[in-house]
């Protein structure tokens, strides 16, 4: 069993793809700055996109999956943190210029908390 943490809240997720591994910390300020940024409906520039019908639930699977699943780097230009990416093998979006995304990126900085999330 896995702590999930949203908020002040502390959740218990029992099922694998609601787990996030290493306890990342999905804050309401990421879930609004994903949604203003990334939700299909955003009017952002230059930003992948969920694809229509993503909920919050959804979107905590899709990290959960990501950082259990996917491949961890350093951040780069020197930020502190790591990112996640992972290959969901179908859509799950799209890209920044338009063509289907199969692979969500998150971030997360050095205190595990989620900075963003998005199909690329």
């Amino acid at each position: 069993m896995v702590a999930l943490h949203l908020g002040a809240w502390q959740i218990k997720a029992q099922d694998a793809t609601e787990a996030v591994a290493d306890r990342v910390i999905i804050t309401q300020r990421a879930i609004r700055h994903i949604q203003e940024r990334h939700w299909p409906d955003s009017p952002a520039q230059g930003a992948g996109k969920f694809s229509p019908g993503i909920t919050e639930n959804s979107l905590k699977q899709l990290v959960g999956e990501a950082v259990t699943n996917g491949r961890m780097r350093r951040n780069t230009h020197g930020r502190p943190g790591q990112l996640y990416e992972y290959d969901f093998g179908h859509p799950i979006g799209i890209t920044m210029d338009g063509r289907p995304a199969y692979r969500l990126r998150v971030v997360v900085n050095r205190w595990n908390q989620l900075i963003t999330a998005f199909p690329f």
